[in-house]
């Protein structure tokens, strides 16, 4: 039937469209990417990379002042590991690939 006004006592009466019930259940499904109430980017401490390295490298790509850089920087090398933040998957994943490029140790996580 196809999606028009009806005309009643009452006024109009909008019908409903069948296409909404007839989606596969598959497209209906959030992705991990969406459902994730954000991702977790970290930084590794490793041996190659001098800490004002680390900490130029964070200031540049994430936009962190330089206190709060350098104390991530501490973090990681201190603890093997340092979370720098939580955006949404884009965000995060831009700031992985850049901080990879200049030779950081890198990932994302989802937050659940």
């Amino acid at each position: 039937m196809p999606l028009y006004a009806l005309q009643s006592t009452g006024g109009a009466v909008l019908e409903r469209p069948a296409v909404a019930d007839k989606i596969a259940p598959s497209v209906k499904k959030e992705s991990s990417k969406t459902k994730a109430k954000g991702w977790q980017l970290r930084i590794y401490n490793d041996s190659l990379n001098t800490r004002e390295h680390v900490a130029r490298c964070l200031v540049q790509v994430t936009g962190k002042s330089e206190s709060e850089a350098y104390q991530l920087m501490m973090s990681a090398h201190k603890h093997g590991i340092a979370v720098v933040g939580i955006w949404m998957f884009e965000q995060a994943e831009a700031y992985k690939e850049a901080l990879i490029q200049t030779g950081l140790v890198a990932d994302i996580t989802p937050m659940e």
